[in-house]
């Protein structure tokens, strides 16, 4: 497929091949059309010719009574190399002018039309003077004087006839208008043929032209040659101007044969032109360079570089202005001075303005530094911390400052790299800790589940086993926390995100903690969105989230109050809303309770080891959500936000 598109002998023949069928169906389907509305398909060859002749003639007579009527040129000159026979009959000088002799005819045409006649006379004195027109009201004629003779104007009836030969002995319009006429009859239903095939093999030939365009044999992708590299809009204005040469050179052109040799020239001329001009706007297209390779892209892009100019101008105007403002303040004492000196000592003038250009200069690039110093500055504060502050044309003490910042850089990445290697090594040793201490762990609670299991009569050792119970399946639960935070926290923990229903996770998720919650005799008030709302998210690892949550609002929720559980869609956002009224009064921040092993009970006498809401963060932050926690007194609340799967 690769060497079929790419192949530049089988481009030229397509090339070829499109100019001979765009032709063939261009005159074919024009022809169809045509021939359609000349009833072609729905008249006999007798009644349509005679019916084209006669339009023909109708149009031809108009001509014939102008030449009669007021032309320079006579009826019988202008005639005598065409195609027609014509007849005039004056009424009022029963004047006859005609060529035609009986001859057969296909067609003509008559009409009576009034026409201006002149005559020539001696001047008599019958007339009324009146400037150089006199009027005589007897004959109801105007005379018109030219030197010593009278002009006779007369209106005059005369009639008109044209006739259209079966046998033409010239080559002009009507000779072909004729030939057309019955090569188009003979082929009326070939021309539809050709025109539906030759417009299929179009299709065929430009699709393959189009997707064949700047693909190359040996070349992978679009390839865009040197001549289709002319940006879009110079190339559309060119091939403008080369249509409008060809219509106007078209237009000047006079004789038959010069309209079908020339002609012919100019069309293939325009159709190739076209075709470039189409070929080179889909190269450039499919490799992606259309709008850049534009004329209108490069202002734009010059345009763009001088706003930014502009606003990078704005953004210091005040270092900018201080620096200004210094400056028109030197350069005005310093007028003034010489202003004072100038018919004393000329030189010492010229000093003046070299010591002031040499001071704007430094002024100047003082001010540069200083922005790049404050710039660079403003990149260390919002973490950029590979950010260098270029000190070339900085001198002095401010260029030491400049590479002071620079090496605080370093200091800076040092210290973040040393931290977040503490914090790796941290989170490494809680989590081989808490493998190593699960073993034996393991083996303790095993043994007190078979030692319950065991008949004693001993009421004091059947209570230490039931402390043993608790404590262990206790610090089980903190083991296997304290190794789930650990994998949260550094993202090793396998997230498979599937589209997900909030509102039957949330439902679930309530229900099964229900009669555990009515037990404190909390009440769950829940606020769903009537709108389906799917996110993205691992099923499993968010019912974590909403079990640690609800495990949360047991243990630290005040008995006897309402728990509200909200889901509400937000500019294309599920947030989920979880409130309750804390038992025990807050007195530290939303960001300190998801710290790990941070409690809201100070005291910690309840269960819990201040693991739930850290894990309940990581896992939602694995899954692409913000997990916010706040405090306002008593009032303790829990925001989730996801995006919502469209």
């Amino acid at each position: 497929m690769k060497k079929f598109i790419g192949n530049t002998a089988l481009k030229i023949l397509a090339v070829t091949l499109s100019f001979v069928v765009f032709f063939t169906m261009l005159i074919s389907l024009v022809g169809s059309v045509v021939m359609l509305f000349s009833d072609f398909y729905t008249r006999d060859f007798e009644t349509l010719e005679k019916g084209i002749m006669r339009n023909l003639a109708k149009d031809e007579i108009y001509n014939l009574i102008s030449l009669y009527d007021n032309s320079d040129e006579t009826v019988e000159t202008y005639y005598e190399d065409k195609n027609i026979l014509y007849s005039i009959k004056n009424e009022y000088s029963g004047e006859h002018i005609t060529n035609f002799k009986n001859q057969d005819y296909v067609a003509s045409y008559t009409t009576t039309e009034f026409v201006t006649r002149y005559a020539s006379g001696e001047m008599t004195d019958i007339f009324y003077d009146n400037g150089d027109v006199r009027y005589d009201y007897d004959t109801n004629q105007y005379y018109f004087y030219a030197k010593n003779n009278i002009v006779y104007k007369t209106t005059q009836k005369a009639e008109f006839t044209i006739y259209i030969p079966y046998d033409m002995q010239f080559t002009d319009r009507f000779f072909l208008m004729d030939k057309l006429i019955n090569v188009g009859y003979r082929n009326r239903y070939t021309t539809i043929f050709l025109g539906v095939i030759s417009l299929a093999l179009s299709i065929v030939i430009y699709s393959y032209l189009f997707v064949s365009v700047g693909h190359r044999t040996n070349s992978a992708g679009v390839q865009v040659a040197l001549i289709n590299n002319i940006p879009a809009d110079i190339l559309s204005v060119i091939v403008f101007f080369i249509y409008l040469g060809g219509i106007w050179l078209f237009g000047e052109l006079s004789t038959l044969v010069a309209v079908v040799a020339v002609g012919m020239i100019i069309l293939i001329s325009l159709y190739f032109a076209a075709l470039w001009y189409l070929l080179s706007i889909v190269a450039q297209a499919k490799a992606g360079v259309l709008f850049k390779h534009t004329l209108l892209y490069l202002i734009f892009k010059v345009l763009a570089k001088f706003g930014r100019i502009i606003k990078h101008i704005y953004k210091n105007r005040t270092t900018i202005l201080k620096a200004l403002f210094v400056l028109g303040v030197f350069w005005m004492f310093t007028l003034v001075f010489m202003v004072f000196n100038m018919y004393e000592n000329d030189n010492l003038i010229i000093g003046f303005i070299v010591i002031g250009a040499i001071a704007s200069i430094i002024i100047i690039l003082l001010a540069v530094a200083f922005q790049r110093v404050k710039h660079g500055g403003e990149k260390i504060v919002s973490g950029d911390l590979d950010s260098k502050i270029d000190t070339g044309y900085m001198f002095g003490d401010i260029k030491d400052f400049a590479e002071s910042l620079n090496n605080i850089n370093q200091g800076l990445q040092t210290a973040i790299d040393d931290k977040i290697k503490s914090e790796r090594f941290r989170t490494e040793l809680i989590t081989n800790v808490s493998h190593d201490i699960k073993t034996p762990l393991t083996s303790i609670v095993n043994y007190v589940d078979l030692i319950k299991k065991e008949d004693c009569d001993n009421e004091k050792i059947n209570q230490y086993i039931e402390v043993l119970d608790r404590q262990s399946n206790r610090l089980k639960k903190l083991i296997e926390d304290l190794v789930e935070a650990s994998k949260a926290s550094t993202g090793n923990l396998s997230v498979e995100l599937t589209r997900c229903n909030l509102a039957v996770l949330i439902d679930q998720a309530v229900g099964e903690f229900s009669e555990k919650l009515e037990t404190k005799g909390l009440q769950v008030v829940q606020t769903i969105s009537k709108e389906e709302t799917y996110i993205m998210a691992d099923g499993r690892r968010l019912w974590r989230v909403f079990d640690n949550l609800l495990n949360n609002i047991y243990k630290y929720a005040l008995s006897g109050t309402r728990v509200y559980i909200d889901l509400n869609n937000d500019n294309k956002k599920a947030i989920i809303t979880f409130r309750n009224i804390s038992e025990q009064p807050i007195n530290i921040s939303g960001e300190e309770l998801t710290e790990r092993f941070v409690r809201g009970d100070r005291s910690r006498n309840t269960e819990g080891s201040g693991l739930g809401l850290s894990i309940a963060k990581s896992l939602t932050e694995l899954q692409n959500g913000i997990f916010e926690v706040s405090a306002d007194g008593d009032l303790f609340k829990v925001k989730i936000t996801f995006d919502i799967l469209e």
